[in-house]
């Protein structure tokens, strides 16, 4: 009974996972805690990483940590990273975020439209789970995306494994789609 209560979780977990995949992200442009705003388009080229979170969710922070010891440490600058908080965070929560957890990509600020446009959120699928995790590819399309369950997020994700894993992949793919330089003739 047991390993079909775990297999049963496991499954509930693998129907989350990419349930808001194979689509065009939805595009915005949200401040920052200088209000300084951030567009999406100006990562068009890039992986990217969009995470939803919330300051006080200790999920959310240790995917802070990975991402910052895992993944800015492999990547740095070659891949996008947008944190985004929705209310109840605040400007003054999110600046001692940042320092607690040493954040160097931007933390944006989200009055929960952006949030409901990446979730599909309607009626019938009002809640947002955190952190939520988006990979985006270099055209602009979701690839992946990881929620919080009930049976959790993916500890592979969490510790950045899957990430760095699942960037790789997108950036090798990136690398195979583009075109060969141009040659000039004799």
């Amino acid at each position: 009974m047991r390993h079909l209560i775990l297999l049963s979780l496991s499954a509930f977990a693998l129907m989350a996972a990419n349930e808001f995949s194979g689509r065009r992200a939805p595009s915005f442009s949200l401040p920052d805690v200088n209000m300084r705003q951030h567009d999406i388009l100006d990562y068009r080229g890039k992986v990217l990483i969009i995470e939803f979170m919330q300051t006080k969710c200790e999920k959310c922070q240790a995917l802070t940590r990975s991402i910052e010891g895992r993944v800015k440490a492999k990547f740095g600058d070659s891949v996008g990273v947008l944190s985004i908080v929705v209310p109840p965070d605040t400007f003054d929560e999110v600046k001692k975020y940042i320092n607690v957890f040493k954040v160097t990509n931007p933390i944006l600020f989200d009055a929960g439209q952006v949030a409901s446009s990446y979730v599909k959120a309607s009626p019938d699928r009002p809640a947002l789970y955190f952190p939520h995790v988006f990979l985006i590819d270099q055209k602009g399309q979701i690839r992946m995306d990881w929620q919080w369950t009930a049976a959790g997020l993916y500890p592979d994700v969490i510790s950045g494994d899957r990430l760095v894993t699942e960037i790789e992949k997108l950036q090798a793919e990136g690398k195979a789609a583009a075109p060969a330089p141009a040659t000039k003739k004799k």
